[in-house]
C-alpha cells in the first residue's frame, strides 16, 4: 500500500487533498492525532512538501497510513525582476521610493538605478529591502545645460551596461524612456512625473534657443511613448494633456499614507521641503513676510538642494530682519521629524513654468496634509483647484504679497485632513501592474 502512495506522489497528482489524514481522522471520529512524517513532509501547516504520514491515536491505540498532500503553496521567490530608473540621486524622491515599495511588498524583486549627478551620495544603499544603485559618470549639474545633456547620456549608457534581462523596466520621467530600446525587458512602464520638456525653460522662459530645445524634447517624448506598454502620470491633468495628443494614461497622484496629526511647533514656522530650482518664489515669500508686523512674522525653514540653492542662500543675506534657516538635502525618512518643526507648508512656483499651468501637483502639498499641515499654493492653476476643493490650505495669486501675507496668518493655527491618501493610489498602481502580466 505504501508503494501505491509513493507512486502517486511521484506522479505529483493534480488534485489536492489538504491533510488527507485529518479527513480520515474525522471520518473515523477519532480525537486529535499525533502525526509523524516518513521523511517527506512537515506538520507545521506551512510546508509544501508531499509525503507519507503515519497517524497514531494513543487513546484508541490505532495506527494507519495516509497520503500527505499539502495544499499550501511553496514559498515563492520574487514574482518578477523589476528595474526602476530615475535621473536623480533618489535620496528624497518620494514617488520613486513609494512605488518601488509597493512593488517590493507585492513580492517582486526591485532595484532602483539612480544618477548621482554631484557625486556626493552612497554608491549603493538599501531602502526597506530595495537595492538602490547610484551611477557616477562625472560631475553633472542640474539645469538643462549642455553638460547636463552629456551627463544624462553617460548615465543611460551606464544603466544599459548594468542591467541584464528583466521583466519590467519602470522609466521615471522622459529622460529615461529611451532605455526601453536598449534594455531587454518583457514590459515597459513609463511614469511621467512631470512635463519634462518644460524644465529647460525654467532658467530663461523667453529664450528662443531654449524654446527650440523644449519643443524637440516634447516631440521626442511623445514619439517614444510607443515604447511603453502602459503610461502613468502624477496628475489627472497630465492625463488630459496626453489624451489631447491621442495617448492613453492613468493618474497615480503623489499622495502618502495619512499620518497622525502632530502638534504645531511652539514657534510659528513656514517651511519649504524639496528641490530649489528657482529664486522667484522665495523672494515673493520673504517680501510678503516683511509686510507683517514683527510679532506676527513666522520663522522660515527651507530644506533641499537644487540649481538655485546658492542663489537663495545669497538672497537670505538681503533679509537680515527675518529668521530664515536653510538646510541641505534630506531623506524621505526625515519627513516626520521635519514636519514637527513647521506650522504651514509653502509650495508656490513661477506660473511661467509650463508644468504648473498644465497640471503639476506638488508632493509637498499632500505630504503636509498627511501630517495635518496646511499648504499655500498657486491660484488659478490645477494645484490651486485641488488645494481649495479638498480644503488642504489656501491658493494665492502669484505676485500678490498682501494675499500671501494674509494666507500665512490665516493658516497659522489651522489643521487639515488628507481626504484621499496613498491607499487609493496604491490600488490603482497595482491594478496597472497586474494588467501588464509580468
Amino acid at each position: 500500500m505504501a508503494r501505491l502512495y509513493l507512486l502517486l506522489i511521484s506522479l505529483r497528482a493534480r488534485f489536492r487533498i489538504r491533510y488527507a489524514s485529518l479527513y480520515m481522522v474525522s471520518k473515523n471520529r477519532l480525537g486529535p492525532p499525533n502525526i509523524e512524517t516518513e521523511g517527506f513532509g512537515s506538520t507545521s501547516g506551512k510546508s509544501s512538501l508531499t509525503g507519507v504520514a503515519r497517524i497514531h491515536h494513543s487513546s484508541h491505540h490505532r495506527t494507519f497510513w495516509a497520503l500527505w498532500l499539502d495544499t499550501q503553496d511553496p514559498p515563492r521567490g520574487p514574482v518578477a525582476r523589476i528595474v526602476s530608473v530615475v535621473s536623480n540621486g533618489c535620496i528624497s524622491d518620494p514617488r520613486v521610493l513609494r512605488e518601488a515599495q509597493w512593488l517590493f511588498d507585492a513580492g517582486h524583486e526591485v532595484t532602483i538605478h539612480a544618477f548621482d549627478r554631484l557625486e556626493n551620495l552612497p554608491l549603493e544603499s538599501n531602502y526597506n529591502g530595495i537595492k538602490i544603485i547610484r551611477h557616477r559618470v562625472g560631475f553633472t549639474p542640474y539645469g538643462g545645460t549642455w553638460s547636463t545633456w552629456r551627463g544624462l547620456q553617460r548615465f543611460r549608457k551606464s544603466v544599459i551596461n548594468s542591467v541584464n534581462e528583466i521583466d519590467l523596466l519602470h522609466c521615471h520621467d522622459a529622460d529615461t524612456l529611451s532605455l526601453a530600446k536598449k534594455i531587454k525587458t518583457k514590459r515597459v512602464l513609463f511614469d511621467m512625473h512631470d512635463l519634462h520638456h518644460t524644465w529647460v525653460m525654467m532658467k530663461n522662459p523667453k529664450s528662443f534657443f531654449r524654446n527650440i530645445v523644449s519643443n524637440r524634447m516634447k516631440t521626442r517624448m511623445l514619439r517614444q511613448t510607443v515604447l511603453a506598454d502602459s503610461i502613468i502620470t502624477s496628475s489627472s491633468f497630465f492625463c488630459d494633456w496626453l489624451s489631447d495628443k491621442g495617448i492613453k494614461s492613468y493618474p497615480i497622484e503623489n499622495r502618502i499614507d495619512t499620518q497622525e496629526t502632530i502638534p504645531k511647533p511652539p514657534q510659528f514656522t513656514i517651511g519649504y521641503f524639496g528641490k530649489i530650482r528657482e529664486e522667484a518664489a522665495f523672494e515673493l515669500l520673504f517680501e510678503a513676510i516683511k509686510t507683517l508686523d514683527k510679532n506676527d512674522r513666522p520663522r522660515v525653514m527651507i530644506a533641499g538642494d537644487g540649481v538655485s540653492r546658492q542663489k537663495v542662500i545669497e538672497m537670505i543675506e538681503r533679509f537680515p530682519e527675518l529668521d530664515i534657516v536653510i538646510q541641505d538635502a534630506f531623506e524621505h525618512s526625515d519627513l516626520p521629524s521635519m514636519m514637527r518643526e513647521i506650522s504651514v507648508m509653502f509650495a508656490m512656483y513661477p506660473p511661467q513654468r509650463g508644468n504648473i499651468r498644465e497640471g503639476a501637483l506638488p508632493s509637498k502639498m499632500f505630504e503636509a496634509a498627511a501630517f495635518g499641515r496646511p499648504c499655500i499654493v498657486n491660484k488659478g492653476v490645477p494645484m490651486g483647484t485641488i488645494c481649495e476643493t479638498e480644503s488642504l490650505g489656501r491658493s494665492v495669486s502669484w505676485g500678490d504679497m498682501v494675499e500671501l501675507a494674509d494666507a500665512i496668518l490665516d493658516l497659522k493655527d489651522v489643521n487639515v485632513e488628507l481626504q484621499s491618501d496613498a491607499k487609493r493610489e496604491k490600488e490603482r498602481f497595482l491594478q496597472i501592474i497586474d494588467e501588464l502580466k509580468i
